[in-house]
């Protein structure tokens, strides 16, 4: 008798176990990015040298990825620049891959394409 007790707590338990071993536990939340819509971010004077400095290091016309050297190639791709660079930083998509980007840079990098990715 004791035994058909016990086993139902073990099925739970074991049940549990299972659970929790399928969760994600990526507990790092994304990066908060708050434009303020009154002041343009110039690409020439804030984001390309960024770009210059961190991300062209991979993204290069020898690489086979995206030249962001080439202004028209962040236009094209901005949508997925911004969810990049605003992913956890244990998460594998996460821009840039090695090395980092300040809050800062990331901010002006995201409110530029917000703004349009504007050649200014």
């Amino acid at each position: 008798m004791i035994k058909n007790i016990l086993r139902p707590s073990y099925t739970i338990t074991l049940l549990i176990l299972v659970v929790a071993a399928c969760v994600d536990h990526n507990l790092s939340s994304s990066f908060i990015v708050e434009c303020d819509n009154g002041t343009a971010v110039s690409y020439s004077n804030v984001v390309a040298p960024i770009i210059q400095s961190k991300c062209v290091i991979c993204h290069n016309s020898s690489s086979g990825l995206p030249d962001w050297s080439v202004l028209n190639n962040l236009q094209e791709h901005g949508a997925e620049i911004q969810r990049r660079i605003t992913l956890p930083l244990t998460d594998p998509d996460k821009m840039p891959r090695s090395g980092s980007i300040t809050q800062e840079e990331r901010e002006a990098i995201y409110c530029w394409i917000q703004q349009g990715a504007l050649n200014n």
